[in-house]
């Protein structure tokens, strides 16, 4: 495990953000967009754990860099953003449509702690910054726990209903806070200040353990943009697969828009697989991120090293073109889309496959 300083990073950040507000891209965004912070090649958001340790780790591939901090001693660990940057402002205006991440607990005093949920809490300062007494927050709890010692990473993705004029179902209130729901909702979704992930209810105490911790691929969308969810399986090589993708969903793009799986074993088949709706649900020796009825695409070869076994295979789909194609008709505007790549391994010790975790999106026009 290789480790930085969050300290040699924090001119860069600074820079980042800056460059955001000169160049305009806090304000609305296009169709299917999303910016993400993979503490890589982007830090975007001034995402910070806090505690005595925090740096930017990398390993096992094809986790290449992610953050991380140990020794944090605290009731609930807070993934939280700092300053202006496309995680924070008018989400209304910008036209947010949702927000994820993928953690991973490496070590907690209490294992039952984990029996707990997770929140996204977004917060309105009121103008006074140094004084969080002051705040108004909205939260939504995730189904499910926060991510226990398994040595997985768990991606979770939450819908932001940001158009909405009331408190959307699912969203609750900081109940210290006055006026109406409706009011506080709106006093927030127009201008979020902070946004951060919260290991259990945001409105509860839980007794202080120290924690050991790690989160990445932060990512915020636009109208539909792709997020990533659910847990993929740990394959023969020792590698969980990751889902992403690159470019716009849309009918009408002459762009491709890549659905991306790497740290897949080499030399092996697989496809990608979608459907309308999420899941999580167990099956083979994996987890099925997408519900039934499923469409598969065709099956391709991940290449990567010529023998031998480890996690150099990758699998590439161009969605805008299989859209084009006409294959699947009822992928129109505004259709919500669920996809996860399946990939053989027959050195796993159960099922001799693998499945790695989910996108989830929109298609644009």
């Amino acid at each position: 495990m290789q480790l930085r300083s969050q300290r040699d990073l924090a001119p860069f950040v600074a820079t980042v953000a800056l460059s955001l507000l000169l160049t305009g891209e806090l304000r609305a965004q296009s169709c299917g967009s999303t910016f993400e912070t993979d503490f890589q090649s982007s830090f975007l958001g001034g995402w910070a754990w806090g505690g005595p340790s925090q740096s930017i780790a990398s390993g096992p591939l094809p986790r290449e860099a992610y953050l991380r901090s140990d020794g944090l001693d605290t009731f609930a660990p807070q993934l939280r953003t700092s300053g202006g940057s496309v995680f924070t402002g008018d989400y209304r205006a910008q036209g947010v449509s949702a927000l994820s991440c993928e953690l991973q607990t490496f070590a907690i005093d209490f294992p039952s702690s984990c029996q707990r949920p997770l929140a996204l809490v977004l917060s309105n300062n009121n103008g006074t910054p140094s004084n969080f007494f002051d705040d108004t927050f909205v939260y939504t709890l995730l189904p499910g726990t926060i991510p226990c010692v398994d040595g997985l990473w768990h991606g979770y993705s939450v819908t932001v209903p940001s158009q909405s004029p009331t408190l959307p179902p699912g969203w609750s209130v900081d109940p210290n806070a006055a006026g109406t729901a409706a009011q506080n909702w709106n006093r927030v979704i127009t201008n979020v200040t902070q946004a951060s992930w919260f290991f259990g209810d945001p409105t509860m105490l839980f007794i202080f353990q120290m924690w050991s911790i790690g989160a990445d691929n932060l990512r915020v969308a636009f109208d539909g943009g792709a997020t990533t969810y659910c847990v993929a399986q740990r394959n023969s090589a020792g590698c969980q697969p990751e889902i992403w993708a690159s470019g716009s969903p849309s009918l009408s793009s002459s762009q491709p828009f890549e659905l991306l799986c790497r740290g897949v074993v080499n030399q092996k088949s697989g496809l990608l697989f979608y459907g309308l709706a999420p899941q999580a649900g167990p099956f083979a020796p994996g987890l099925l991120c997408v519900a039934p009825p499923l469409r598969r695409t065709a099956l391709q070869t991940s290449g990567g090293s010529p023998s031998g076994s480890d996690c150099s295979g990758t699998y590439s789909f161009d969605l805008n073109g299989w859209l084009d194609s006409g294959a699947d008709l009822a992928l129109q505007p505004g259709v919500a889309l669920f996809a996860q790549y399946w990939s053989r391994d027959p050195a796993a010790l159960v099922g001799n496959v693998n499945f790695s975790n989910a996108l989830a999106l929109r298609v644009c026009p």
